[in-house]
């Protein structure tokens, strides 16, 4: 997976929608010089991105170095295009850009005082990382800013020096969208369906923006800091999304991930990648949210574009806090938590994050709750100790199974599996792999090759399968029902629920 940098602080964001009735008359430049983009100017202080614009965090640190290269060597760049609304200037295509070279001026990709201050100092470490690696590439091929500066005055004998007396003679060319806000954002969508286009999950947000999904996805990815799509409502349903945001944030994506995996504290939902990440809050708040509409006299669930826009805060919120309710039961020490321990339900043998299983996971936990199936929850308890044994060994063999299926039937296909196997370890009967990939619609001997393979390099991949099945055989579990445990995110909660569902007198505490 190639390494994104965030520099998404480096332009403000701004809704169309919001305009005073301040009457800005600008003439419309056709240059943009690079001082256009330090702290003291005026055009900075105007310059926003539309609210709907996909987060600046597309470029590789090796494209933010080239591109920067490329402006000091006078190559040949693409036009900004710009659109001047009554009371800002918006940025419709050239965002990256412009966010590179203002990066480069402060010396802050991602890990900086202006991306501190905008994530409230709330930046992965994975994050910094790469901001890092930014930085050494740049200082190594370009230098920084400040050295440049120094050397303007220079003879301009070295490339270096040459580079510098370019650094504030030449500009970005502009191009100006005519029109309405409508035209304006009509021409992004044109411009980005050309050059890198839009991803599915980006454009699925920006044009469902002030659905309760799409709000509170991107609430949670950045843990209630950043750029504050719910900025409308009023300050108290602000600061519970926040709240509920960081409270799912810490569910989710805490503690970091490391690859190769080295601990069996794994987060939940996987790495904080936003793309990724953003494409599984989506459908996991659609999940939990389980609310329903109905065509042609059939029930089915809505989507995101279903939803009305959230004017207030308050569906946004109850959207969060019906996902809440859900995990809690998923994971943590609240008093019915099933204690799930992620390397078994949520990680393929190698340690990568399968989306597949935890959304299953999740749809069950939902679907059942919502049946107030309480027997569910103690035939699980009952089958715990063998469904987990089934699923470490089988691990590789169910990942190269989901694989093989179209999208459409995976995630499906995995809770039969699991309703299946529940079923049949709580009647305490034996199941052989042939029944079990039945349950998921194939037939046929089954031979997995995958694990019988032997590695010739130790790749991250295979350290981290290593780890996980030595690290598995080690760990805690469950004195009642022989679950594996983590310890941190997880006590014997769901063996206490049980035992007072089922046997009130007999009640036990346990640590």
């Amino acid at each position: 997976m190639a390494h994104r940098v965030n520099l998404d602080a480096m332009i403000v964001r701004e809704d169309f929608g919001i305009q005073d009735d301040q009457e800005f008359d600008l003439d419309l430049f056709t240059n943009f010089p690079i001082s256009n983009l330090s702290l003291d100017s005026p055009i900075l202080k105007l310059l926003r991105k539309p609210d709907f614009q996909r987060e600046t965090h597309q470029w590789t640190p090796v494209q933010i170095a080239t591109f920067i290269a490329s402006f000091l060597d006078n190559e040949v760049i693409p036009s900004l295009i710009l659109w001047n609304s009554p009371s800002f200037i918006f940025v419709i295509d050239g965002g990256h850009r412009l966010s590179a070279l203002r990066a480069w001026m402060e010396d802050d990709y991602g890990d900086g005082q202006i991306s501190n201050a905008f994530y409230e100092r709330h930046i992965s470490d994975n994050q910094k990382q790469i901001a890092g690696k930014t930085r050494k590439i740049i200082e190594k091929q370009i230098g920084r800013f400040s050295t440049l500066k120094g050397l303007v005055d220079s003879k301009g004998a070295t490339a270096q020096e040459r580079r510098a007396k370019r650094l504030f003679t030449r500009g970005l060319q502009v191009q100006w969208v005519q029109g309405t806000a409508s035209v304006a954002e009509s021409s992004f969508y044109k411009i980005n369906s050309q050059g890198t286009p839009l991803d599915e999950i980006e454009e699925l947000l920006i044009r469902n923006r002030k659905k309760p999904i799409a709000i509170g996805a991107r609430a949670i990815l950045r843990s209630g800091t950043g750029n504050k799509y719910w900025s409308e409502f009023d300050d108290s349903h602000q600061m519970k999304i926040k709240e509920l945001s960081r409270t799912l944030y810490e569910l989710l994506f805490e503690p970091e991930m490391d690859i190769p995996v080295k601990t069996l504290e794994l987060p939940f939902g996987g790495i904080v990648s936003p793309l990724d990440a953003l494409s599984v809050l989506v459908e996991l708040l659609t999940i939990t949210s389980a609310q329903y509409k109905t065509e042609n006299g059939k029930t089915k669930s809505k989507n995101i574009s279903d939803y009305d826009d959230d004017d207030s805060g308050k569906d946004t919120i109850d959207v969060l806090n019906r996902c809440i309710n859900v995990l809690n039961r998923v994971t943590g020490n609240y008093a019915g938590s099933l204690g799930l321990h992620p390397a078994v339900y949520f990680y393929n043998e190698r340690g990568k994050h399968s989306r597949i299983m935890f959304l299953a996971i999740v749809t069950l936990v939902t679907n059942k709750l919502k049946n107030n199936d309480d027997l569910f929850f103690r035939k699980f308890s009952t089958a715990r100790k063998k469904l987990e044994e089934f699923l470490i060994v089988h691990k590789s063999l169910i990942s190269t199974s989901l694989q093989n299926m179209s999208n459409g039937q995976r995630v499906q296909n995995m809770i039969n599996l699991f309703e299946f196997l529940i079923m049949k370890f709580s009647s305490e009967q034996n199941v052989t792999i042939e029944e079990a990939m039945s349950s998921m619609g194939l037939q046929g001997r089954i031979l997995d090759l995958a694990s019988d393979s032997k590695p010739v390099k130790f790749s991250d991949d295979v350290k981290s399968m290593a780890f996980i099945e030595e690290a598995l055989v080690k760990t805690l579990t469950c004195a009642v029902c022989g679950g594996i445990l983590d310890p941190k995110k997880s006590s014997l909660t769901i063996t206490k629920f049980v035992l007072e569902k089922e046997e009130p007198a007999q009640k036990k505490t346990y640590n």
